[in-house]
């Protein structure tokens, strides 16, 4: 009798290639991932079937798939994992003990944590090969790491994964996944326009119909600033879409630079045209010289080349015309500290560096603590080019770099007893990230005269 092999097709219930955010988030190789920020981005789905496909990858592994009570997993995980969980692939599905037996050996323990503040207790017994926690702002961040340590079963070739997912909150999923950015976390933010293949056609504008403007930025446009902490300078909304920018280099040609002033921190050089800002290079360990040689590297190797016509041209009419100006670059260093001697050294040779090269070379020197040039409003400059920045992020096309943004998430202000715009210390935004935002305050230095399109501000 002909026989026709079975095979299971999950892609019927569930096909990551309608939401593109959930094919990287199953590709992600890092061990802490955070799935979704807006309502209907298809975060539990995600979570669910990474864990059916991890327990399938390896025989014998134990998921732990939870929300923080019974009654709300009931209601909403628990519809999703019996849709998912195809029945082939069960030996035994223990609804009192709430543990499914998968055919390969492998075991998921589902349900609700508990609402008392010692209820994850009775989870540190287990080993796990992965955890999931659906909505995890509902868990504290001692709830995460303390489950975190039970990521810990031994399998021959497994790879562990902490699932995670969540709406935007103002808790610990904001700092450790956006703000600080740490070592083996990833944040894959899903909107419901990424998952509209899988919403009903009307999902959107019936939410737009009943959420207030601040949930639809939060819940549907994914803006993690919408929900509290009104003391970040920059918008997480904001910042995402200047990244996805996409703008054609201009004139003003500048170099920002922000020297590095202790072993830890890095020598950022951040290039900028018109409103096209790209990171040159970040260096740890440079000193004032090998500082200095890299600025001029990124004048003569990106700067030249790309703008040898327009050098050209302005050259050739400033020879007929003497009043005619030169292709101008300005460079703008941090000058407090160690950022002084790169300053001098830099005017030392601007001359030589300007008539060899054909332009004119123009050396400022940014000092934070100065004086602003509204002084009513901001406490110095440091917090005045940052608003700089802040009116301006609506224009510009940052570099797509996970740093940064986490640089420029960590900077805080508050408005102090004189009614002025304050930016928290340096130190105190390096004490709070784990290391000096020097990546955010090189593009800043960049930009640092800039006039914003609306209400322009003379700098």
């Amino acid at each position: 009798m002909e026989t026709t092999e079975q095979v299971v097709d999950l892609s019927q219930a569930y096909d990551p290639r309608r939401n593109k955010k959930q094919i990287l988030f199953h590709a992600a190789p890092e061990t802490y991932k955070l799935f979704g920020g807006a309502m209907g981005g298809g975060k539990t789905a995600s979570l669910i079937n990474e864990g059916i496909q991890l327990n399938l990858d390896y025989p014998g592994n134990f998921g732990l798939l939870m929300r923080k009570t019974w009654p709300s997993f009931r209601d909403t995980v628990l519809p999703q994992l019996e849709k998912f969980m195809d029945l082939i692939l069960v030996t035994d599905w223990n609804r009192t003990e709430k543990i499914i037996t998968m055919i390969n050996g492998s075991r998921v323990r589902y349900g609700g944590v508990g609402e008392r503040p010692d209820d994850w207790e009775k989870f540190m017994s287990g080993e796990y090969g992965w955890i999931a926690l659906d909505q995890s702002e509902q868990f504290t961040e001692k709830e995460f790491m303390m489950l975190a340590t039970r990521l810990r079963l031994k399998i021959p070739g497994i790879r562990r994964f902490f699932l995670l997912s969540c709406n935007p909150n103002i808790g610990w999923q904001k700092e450790r996944f956006i703000e600080k950015n740490l070592e083996d976390h990833i944040f894959i933010p899903s909107l419901p326009t990424d998952n509209i293949a899988n919403l009903p056609s009307n999902y959107i504008p019936m939410m737009r119909d009943i959420l207030t403007p601040k949930l639809i930025k939060a819940l549907l446009e994914g803006d993690w600033e919408a929900v509290g902490e009104p003391d970040n300078v920059y918008s997480y909304l904001d910042i995402q879409k200047a990244v996805k920018r996409c703008i054609e280099p201009s004139e003003p040609v500048e170099i920002g630079a922000d020297v590095a002033r202790s072993g830890d921190d890095e020598t950022t050089i951040i290039l900028r045209e018109g409103l096209r800002i790209r990171i040159h290079s970040k260096n740890r360990g440079y000193d004032t010289m090998r500082t200095t040689g890299e600025i001029w590297r990124c004048v003569q190797d990106r700067i030249i080349p790309e703008w040898k016509e327009r050098i050209e041209e302005a050259y050739r009419m400033h020879q007929e015309n003497p009043a005619s100006p030169l292709f101008q670059v300005k460079i703008k260093v941090d000058a407090d500290g160690v950022g002084g001697g790169v300053v001098d050294r830099l005017k030392e040779q601007k001359k030589e560096k300007g008539e060899k090269l054909k332009i004119r070379i123009t050396i400022l020197e940014i000092h934070g603590a100065a004086k602003a040039r509204e002084p009513a409003k901001f406490k110095n400059l440091r917090a005045e080019i940052h608003w700089g920045l802040r009116e301006l992020l609506s224009d510009l096309d940052l570099p797509m770099d996970r740093e940064l943004t986490t640089q420029l998430m960590a900077i805080k202000y508050k408005v102090n007893s004189a009614g002025q715009i304050e930016i928290i210390p340096k130190d105190k935004i390096k004490e709070k990230l784990g290391r000096s935002p020097d990546l955010a305050e090189g593009v800043i230095y960049s930009l640092a005269e800039i006039k914003p399109q609306k209400e322009p501000r003379i700098w």
